[in-house]
């Protein structure tokens, strides 16, 4: 398999080094210089412009940041004679524009590789990065979505398959991604407004806290641009957040045990441990 990679930053980066293990050609651009200059030491062609390898490839992996993935899509189609455009964005309904012009003798494969760092680059890429966790499958009209090279991605990144419907990934991700990234901000935000006070509180964290508040350290404007292009689904998950603060926020106060906190054990036993390998 011949596979070029645009962006190679964490996912991206990532994504080629796993290509690179199982074995495939791999060809990549990003717009720093620097990442192509290490990419190159990962044997990632990178000598030529992509729109040279991009009429030789099988496979073109598209990892830019989401409000750039539509120009993409309209260069690659316009430079290459034919292959199928990978797109690994987060959120997907604002790509619908994006998705409606891929025609054959194109084809649009869209996953969604459920892992990341606090931190990112290239430099911090791993092929191992996606491996036991999920990969979204997005099915919907005009996407490749079953067959061979659909069980070859979720092979080569060592991922569980999980076929969710266009309509309903980015309501998921808020869900499970996004709102939570928000509560681990505050978090964080919550703490420093302590220093003053519990000047301490920095030095006698304990794993809980760290867990916790790992997601919340991540780039900032990486997020802005993700919740952002979620925004409709955020603001509802959100707000249902909200209203649940608030209500536990009034047992507290009268000092009961909101009733819920009994759940939690049986909820958390429903996250399939494999996720946490």
């Amino acid at each position: 398999m011949r596979v070029g990679v645009i962006g190679l930053g964490l996912i991206g980066g990532s994504i080629a080094k796993a290509c690179i293990r199982a074995g495939w050609t791999v060809f990549g651009y990003d717009v720093n210089a620097d990442v192509m200059k290490m990419a190159a030491n990962w044997r990632i062609g990178v000598d030529t412009g992509w729109d040279r390898w991009a009429q030789e490839v099988d496979q073109i992996v598209v990892s830019t940041p989401i409000d750039e993935v539509g120009k993409w899509v309209d260069a690659i189609m316009s430079t290459s004679r034919g292959c199928t455009i990978v797109d690994v964005s987060s959120v997907k309904t604002t790509l619908a524009n994006a998705y409606s012009q891929v025609h054959p003798p194109f084809r649009l494969l869209s996953l969604h590789p459920m892992a990341g760092k606090e931190v990112r680059g290239f430099s911090y890429s791993t092929a191992d990065l996606f491996q036991g966790h999920p990969c979204l499958v997005v099915q919907g009209d005009g996407l490749y979505f079953e067959g061979q090279m659909v069980d070859q991605w979720i092979s080569v990144l060592r991922s569980v398959a999980v076929r969710v419907p266009l309509e309903q990934h980015d309501a998921l991700m808020g869900i499970v991604s996004h709102t939570p990234y928000l509560i681990s901000a505050a978090t964080l935000v919550l703490a420093e407004s302590y220093d003053t006070s519990f000047p301490l509180w920095s030095k006698v964290v304990g794993t809980g806290f760290l867990d916790v508040s790992r997601v919340g350290a991540s780039d900032d404007q990486l997020w802005e641009e993700i919740l952002q292009a979620n925004h409709d689904n955020i603001k509802s998950t959100f707000a249902a957040f909200t209203h649940l603060v608030q209500e536990w926020n009034e047992n507290i106060q009268a000092g009961r045990w909101p009733a819920s906190l009994g759940r939690t054990t049986a909820i958390r036993s429903k996250i399939d441990p494999k996720k946490e390998s």
